[in-house]
């Protein structure tokens, strides 16, 4: 094996490449911790990097649950969308190895499979063995896996809770749709529980959308050091709006459904500064 190709694996198994044209550089994470505030300044150079030229923004391509699928070759492809089960429009997303969240009035029913694709396209199978629904909470239910995700599959991670994350707003989040596709959209509001979005005209009509019957459930994403952190999935249409997992009550709502599911997981935080 020459030199040049043993210096490429290490970043092919990571789901990049050496070089490409279509797949821009992220900027390396922070020395520390990034305070509420510093979120806003961070993503907003990831975004400038990420989208610089961008033409397409599908996030995996050639999709199939029985056979290796292909991750999309442009900006999507620096970022971590393994914990998103793209095999039914009714999506899962995976909170810990064994629990997934999804839209409470367009969820899977109990049986069903659920299937996840890691970093190198490899498909993995799971069934949803039970479900709870955050009723009088939250637009959200939380399944359970029969056996825990492995480790090239991605549980995300949320805000620590918290009411007080009205200065989020006017920030740059992903957005995603059935189509596997990822939009940027910007933070309108978040408050009683509730996130919304609003279109970011500062941004390339290719990362906007307005969402569809068919869109709930899936997942919004901030960009916290480069690390994609849950904040919502999508209850209502438009540039999106639904429960913000992170307000105290949809958090623990949250937590409570995984416990009474068992298994022994919580969500995961990413730490903040005061």
């Amino acid at each position: 094996m020459n030199l040049t190709l043993r210096l490429c694996l290490p970043a092919m198994l990571a789901l990049s490449a050496c070089s490409s044209p279509d797949i821009p550089r992220m900027p390396g994470p922070p020395s520390s911790a990034l305070t509420v505030a510093g979120i806003r300044a961070d993503s907003d150079q990831r975004f400038n990097a990420l989208l610089e030229g961008a033409t397409d923004n599908t996030i995996i391509t050639n999709y199939a649950t029985d056979r290796p699928s292909t991750w999309g070759k442009n900006f999507t492809r620096r970022l971590d969308f393994t914990g998103v089960a793209w095999d039914d429009t009714r999506t899962a997303t995976a909170v810990s190895p064994l629990h997934v969240v999804m839209a409470a009035h367009y969820q899977r029913p109990v049986g069903s499979k659920v299937v996840f694709h890691d970093r190198g396209g490899r498909p993995h199978q799971r069934t949803l063995v039970a479900v709870e629904s955050l009723t009088g909470i939250a637009d959200v239910a939380v399944g359970k896996l029969d056996a825990p995700l492995p480790s090239g599959v991605k549980p995300y991670r949320v805000l620590p809770p918290s009411g007080d994350y009205g200065s989020l707003a006017g920030c740059l989040a992903i957005v995603t749709d059935q189509q596997r596709r990822a939009f940027v959209h910007e933070i309108y509001s978040i408050q009683n529980g509730s996130l919304a979005f609003s279109h970011a005209n500062r941004l390339s009509p290719l990362v906007r959308k307005n969402l569809v019957t068919g869109d709930s459930g899936h997942p919004s994403f901030l960009l916290v050091g480069g690390e994609m952190v849950l904040i919502g999935t999508h209850t209502f249409g438009g540039p999106g709006k639904g429960p913000f997992y992170s307000s105290p009550a949809v958090y623990r709502g949250v937590n409570a459904a995984m416990a009474k599911l068992g298994g022994g997981y919580q969500l995961g935080t990413v730490p903040l500064a005061l």
